[in-house]
């Protein structure tokens, strides 16, 4: 009897409506793929298989603890989608008159969040750079920067304490047009503070590279000028790869001349990024080939899974106690696994995967 009345969301004791606890929900994205900034976004109740599908025209989906925050194309608004099917403006996150560009990152626990707004013309870039609490408590801005001609700042990472944000100073154009997400200066700012200090070595190759709590990953031109090397620093001052960084050898791959989308597994063991062999680039006859490589962090070495695949997939989380990696495409539908030791890429959903939330 007591299971019934639960199920049936009547409180045995009182009468009263039970308050369903949160649940689990995968999201996936489904792109109309005639107009790729428009498709569906579908959450998925893990323990009753029910759908939910949302209409949507946006980019730069990213989960928080309940919702899908996006860019919605139609309204110039960033806005927040949740599993009920309801849409709604995000409360402290929107453009000004004159914002050109909005981008964000959350941390990794989903509890905070920092975006910039960036404004002023293609030669007089400024930025301003903002953290808070993903409800919005203690809201505050970390960084002003610029004018800078064709240069905006651009979030990357927070710290393992959160005090820290990672930025980049980033090409205002060329970046969104690259196969990889790609970095030339990457810096650190106090979020309290606002001091500003250089990454190690920094600026850089407009190369990948990838931070995960205080490691920080960053691909560099070999001396060979026929692959990437892999410099691993730690940012918190201490152990394997402080300082100088240490240099994991590059592969010997002249043809692949752009890599990125460097991806750290979460223990911190591992790392797999993405080299591309481009063709025609930023031509609408633009063809990529792609290898992916996978970093062993613990024994310092470089190895590519995979034969060369046309298909345009990027890698977007680890999984199954980071054994395998998931990937999804920009311009094709569906979400792809690889399992490091039987080295196979096989389509696992449908829908583009964005992750997994409470709702």
């Amino acid at each position: 009897m007591v299971l019934a009345l639960l199920i049936a969301g009547v409180s045995p004791l009182h009468g009263q409506p039970e308050v369903r606890a949160p649940r689990p929900w995968q999201v996936f994205l489904v792109r109309d793929l005639g107009a790729p900034e428009r498709g569906r976004l579908v959450f998925v109740d893990l323990l009753t298989g029910d759908e939910t599908i949302t209409p949507v025209a946006g980019s730069r989906f990213t989960l928080t603890p309940d919702a899908v925050l996006f860019y919605d194309h139609d309204t110039d608004r960033v806005r927040l989608a949740t599993a009920d099917g309801s849409v709604r403006d995000h409360p402290f996150i929107q453009p000004q008159a004159d914002t050109r560009r909005i981008d964000w990152i959350i941390a990794p626990d989903r509890d905070r969040i920092a975006w910039t707004m960036t404004s002023g013309s293609s030669t007089a870039l400024t930025t301003i750079t903002s953290v808070a609490g993903i409800d919005g408590r203690g809201r505050s801005v970390a960084l002003t920067d610029g004018p800078r001609d064709g240069i905006r700042a651009f979030p990357v990472a927070f710290s393992g304490d959160l005090r820290t944000l990672y930025l980049d100073y980033q090409p205002d154009t060329i970046g969104d047009i690259t196969p990889f997400r790609q970095y030339a200066g990457l810096f650190a700012v106090d979020v309290v503070t606002g001091a500003t200090e250089a990454l190690p070595e920094e600026p850089g190759c407009f190369c990948g590279a990838g931070i995960n709590g205080d490691l920080f990953l960053r691909l560099t031109l070999a001396a060979s000028r026929s692959g990437f090397d892999l410099i691993v620093y730690n940012l918190d001052g201490g152990g394997p790869g402080s300082g100088v960084g240490q240099t994991v050898p590059g592969l010997s791959l002249p043809e692949y001349t752009q890599g990125g989308d460097l991806l750290i597994s979460p223990d911190g063991r591992r790392a797999l990024y993405a080299l591309a062999r481009v063709r025609n680039f930023g031509t609408p006859n633009q063809t990529i080939q792609t290898i992916f490589v996978l970093v062993d962090l613990v024994n310092l070495a470089q190895t590519v899974l995979i034969e060369p695949i046309n298909t345009f997939v990027r890698p977007v989380a680890w999984t199954e106690d980071n054994s395998a990696v998931l990937f999804t495409s920009p311009n094709r539908n569906g979400t792809w696994k690889l399992n490091i030791d039987e080295n196979a890429l096989r389509i696992v959903a449908e829908g583009g995967y964005l992750g997994t939330l409470m709702s």
